[in-house]
């Protein structure tokens, strides 16, 4: 029977993206994690985001995972596994996932403060799925 993935095979997923240079289907990898979370049951859940993820390779990548799994948590009003706050999840230098100087203020407004804290900056709507 399927089940979705824990957060964990989402790092494992995303790193052999970056290793192609395939960053839009990295996020996207991420974004549909939140998907599979919010249709998620609660037991199902918690599975989801409590393994401590491995490196990316990325520290912008892992910090995003960290973000993705406070957000969602916090949506759902759960508390977040206690891993999400470990240092190697925060970056010393703000990271604007666009790329387009022209959103950066867009971005500080609309990004979730589980991304901001960590210094991932998203565009309004980014994290929204169809």
């Amino acid at each position: 029977m399927w089940q979705a993935p824990d957060i964990q095979d989402v790092a494992t997923e995303v790193g052999q993206c970056l290793v192609k240079g395939d960053t839009s289907s990295a996020f996207r990898v991420i974004a549909r994690f939140l998907e599979f979370y919010d249709q998620a049951d609660w037991p199902n859940r918690e599975r989801m985001v409590l393994p401590r993820p491995d490196s990316t390779g990325s520290e912008r990548y892992d910090a995003m995972l960290a973000g993705i799994v406070e957000y969602a948590c916090a949506t759902h009003r759960v508390v977040a596994p206690a891993w999400v706050n470990d240092p190697e999840f925060f970056l010393d230098e703000f990271w604007f996932v666009s790329g387009m100087k022209s959103l950066h203020a867009d971005a500080i407004v609309h990004s979730p403060i589980s991304f901001k804290r960590r210094g991932v900056f998203l565009t309004q709507g980014a994290l929204t799925y169809a």
